[in-house]
């Protein structure tokens, strides 16, 4: 009896094996991970501000910064594509990864490589805003003036306001 189980288990594992039931399925590869400090114009960004990673224009990786020790500080975890889907889930070795802080490009970036833990410090420069002083007597006066005056003729022997 024991010797037809044997012969019966084995005759079915070879069966499987040779009609291609089981599948193999492959193990995705490990992150490409980062850390380090975030500073935007040379000082910490506030706690809280999102740190996202993307690869090939789509983000695969997002977190919070952190206050550790006085910095702000951040790690992330950017996941790998796993070949036996058809979809993609993440970066492939040698693809670049891209870095946001907040809505800012960072000025650096990194190579996506399975398995590293890389320290990255990522900075980028104080966003430009446009900033426009309004002198409040010269608008009201430029106004009140009509139509005919301009910005420049303001001082030059106008009408006074009364």
């Amino acid at each position: 009896m024991r010797r037809q189980y044997r012969f019966i288990v084995l005759g079915l594992a070879i069966g499987l094996l040779l009609t291609g039931v089981l599948e193999v399925l492959a193990v995705p590869p490990l992150p490409s991970s980062f850390y380090g400090t975030v500073q935007v114009d040379g000082a910490n960004v506030p706690v809280g501000t999102t740190i996202s990673a993307w690869v090939n224009g789509t983000k695969y990786a997002e977190r919070t910064v952190l206050l550790y020790a006085g910095d702000t500080v951040y790690s992330l975890d950017v996941p790998g594509d796993d070949p036996g889907t058809p979809e993609v889930e993440g970066g492939v070795s040698g693809d670049t990864v891209n870095f946001y802080i907040g809505d800012q490009v960072a000025d650096q970036t990194a190579p996506w490589q399975s398995g590293t833990n890389v320290n990255l410090d990522l900075t980028c420069p104080k966003e430009e805003t446009e900033e426009y002083k309004v002198f409040l007597p010269w608008v009201v006066k430029y106004f009140a003036r009509g139509a005919e005056t301009t910005p420049s003729d303001i001082g030059k022997g106008h009408k006074k306001i009364k």
